[in-house]
């Protein structure tokens, strides 16, 4: 089981958001991260990432993958 406390355990069939609430959700993610991790939080974004992809979560992969991409602009 994960502990970061970024990443949510909800079930894949609730992950997807609607994509006009998904650019609120993603800055509010990306907002505690940098409030958790201050400068690294592109790094906790990518560990979040990895995670996900390991445990075959396709849909939080692609998530965290669009954060991270954000947080790196």
């Amino acid at each position: 089981m994960s502990r970061n406390p970024v990443r949510s355990k909800r079930p894949q069939a609730t992950s997807p958001q609607p994509a006009t609430q998904g650019d609120l959700a993603d800055g509010a993610i990306i907002d505690h991260a940098h409030a958790l991790y201050g400068s690294d939080a592109a790094t906790a974004v990518a560990f979040c990432g990895l995670d996900a992809w390991f445990e075959g979560e396709e849909v939080e992969f692609q998530r965290f993958a669009r954060l991270f991409r954000r947080l790196k602009n």
